[in-house]
């Protein structure tokens, strides 16, 4: 899956996403990136004081997660 067109990495440190089924409209970044013991990589996403682990193919799928367009500098 290529994010926002970009070649290589298809999710990367900065990227942005919202939960499918948010009603809130949290948008949560990418923090970091790192692949467990097991070989599967995860991606830490944070909001604010929050933060939440989860695998990079579960942040992919759409069913779960919302690429966020990102923003531009002003």
């Amino acid at each position: 899956m290529a994010l926002f067109g970009r070649k290589g990495d298809p999710i990367q440190a900065g990227d942005r996403f919202m939960k499918a089924d948010d009603r809130v409209g949290k948008v949560w970044e990418v923090s970091r990136l790192w692949t467990t013991a097991d070989g599967v990589p995860h991606a830490r996403l944070t909001y604010r004081d929050e933060t939440l682990a989860v695998s990079v193919t579960t942040l992919a799928d759409t069913q779960f997660f919302t690429p966020v367009a990102p923003t531009l500098a002003q």
